[in-house]
């Protein structure tokens, strides 16, 4: 009875290990099945498999299990040693998930798909946009050139408004204590092509800016008192002008000038006899001269039998000479040295584009339109005086007046 009663307890032991190695075989055969997932899982996630494989070692195993594995074959023992930590699974036992291909092995025919396609696109983008882009520039370039030349020739013929002072200075004499022989007031308008050459007597009464004192004088006086400043300040209170350059000549510059351009031409508008510094000239009226230094000057002092207003036109007549001859071809290649002789011997005050200005009116041959201020003698304190004409003085400012476009009223 013992020993039936062993036997079936034994019996019963077999039974419970042969059912222990049918579950231990199942869990087997269902880890090997999910080996490959685990094995792609464990390659992507190295780090979570060694914490798996960790943890693993460090927990018991069943009693009865280790006992099944000593009774193995040698083939479970293979697959034993080759068991892997349990991985969680979302999906039910049974089904099988397809494999998914290496992250490498997905992006790598996509990067030889787009590449060249986004090269290609980058090509045709930005291929058409180099050449607007050079348009707009080129475009901008030309409308910049184009308003500066505008600016240019806009402020190249602005009228100008000149200042010739004639000193009566001797040969050698300083211009300190000189007076003004003549004042001679230009207004060159370019685009009218016309000048308005005033002429103002050298004993018209005016006031005086560098004599406060007083309420008026001869305006000769102005330079002897103040200079050229002092002259200019007057003109502009008499005209109601602005005076945008000014010169002032001597007899000895006016020679050099002269002689510096290679002379002028010019045709008497008066018959008479003056004597220069070399020589007495004769001047028929309507003949024209080839002139050298002292003979313009000769026959623009002359005033013995005349009046200073026709004296006035004579100087006049030789400026303007000067300016024709500078204005040919022939002598622009003197220009550079007439300006400079002016800056440096006679005081020029008058920019490049005013210069441009002015040479540009007298290449344009200009109407002449030639005034003078018009008066009464007057003697006030026994002294003599060239009383102006309220009416002339008025017509004077009236021609010198502009219109907004910078043309003769």
């Amino acid at each position: 009875m013992n020993d039936d009663q062993h036997l079936s307890r034994v019996e019963r032991r077999k039974r419970e290990l042969e059912r222990e190695r049918l579950s231990e075989e199942a869990q087997l055969n269902e880890q090997a099945r999910h080996e490959t997932i685990d094995h792609q899982t464990n390659e992507e996630n190295p780090e979570r498999w060694e914490t798996g494989r960790q943890a693993e070692t460090t927990q018991g195993e069943h009693p009865f299990l280790n006992r099944a594995h000593e009774q193995s074959s040698e083939p479970k023992k293979k697959a034993r040693d080759v068991r892997k930590p349990k991985a969680k699974l979302t999906l039910p036992f049974g089904t099988k998930r397809k494999s998914k291909p290496r992250r490498e092995e997905r992006r790598e025919p996509r990067r030889q798909t787009r590449e060249p396609e986004r090269t290609h696109v980058k090509h045709e983008a930005t291929a058409p946009k180099d050449k607007p882009r050079r348009r707009k520039w080129k475009g901008k370039l030309l409308l910049v050139m184009l308003l500066l030349l505008i600016g240019v020739g806009y402020m190249a013929t602005r009228p100008v408004t000149f200042l010739v002072m004639g000193s009566d200075a001797r040969v050698g004499e300083s211009l300190s204590g000189s007076r003004t022989d003549s004042l001679q007031l230009m207004e060159f308008v370019p685009r009218s092509r016309t000048v308005q050459n005033v002429s103002i007597p050298r004993d018209t009464y005016t006031a005086i800016p560098c004599e406060p004192e007083r309420e008026g004088d001869k305006i000769t006086h102005a330079f002897a008192y103040g200079g050229a400043d002092c002259t200019v300040g007057a003109v502009e209170g008499l005209t109601e002008t602005s005076v945008d350059g000014q010169v002032v000549i001597t007899f000895e510059t006016f020679m050099e000038l002269i002689d510096l351009v290679g002379g002028v031409n010019v045709t008497a508008t008066h018959s008479f006899s003056e004597k220069g510094f070399n020589q007495t000239y004769e001047y028929t009226e309507g003949v024209s001269y080839a002139m050298d230094g002292d003979m313009a000057l000769a026959y623009a002092r002359h005033r013995k039998t005349d009046t200073d207003g026709a004296r006035s036109n004579r100087q006049t007549e030789v400026m303007s000479a000067v300016a024709d001859k500078l204005a040919s071809p022939t002598g622009w290649t003197k220009i550079p040295a007439t300006y400079r002789f002016m800056k440096d011997e006679m005081g020029l005050e008058m920019n490049p584009l005013q210069m441009a200005s002015i040479g540009m009116t007298m290449v344009l041959q200009p109407q002449v339109d030639k005034l003078q201020i018009e008066g009464e003698d007057a003697y006030i304190d026994n002294v003599y005086y060239y009383q102006p004409t309220e009416a002339s003085v008025q017509a004077i400012r009236d021609a010198l007046d502009l219109t907004m476009w910078g043309t003769v009223r």
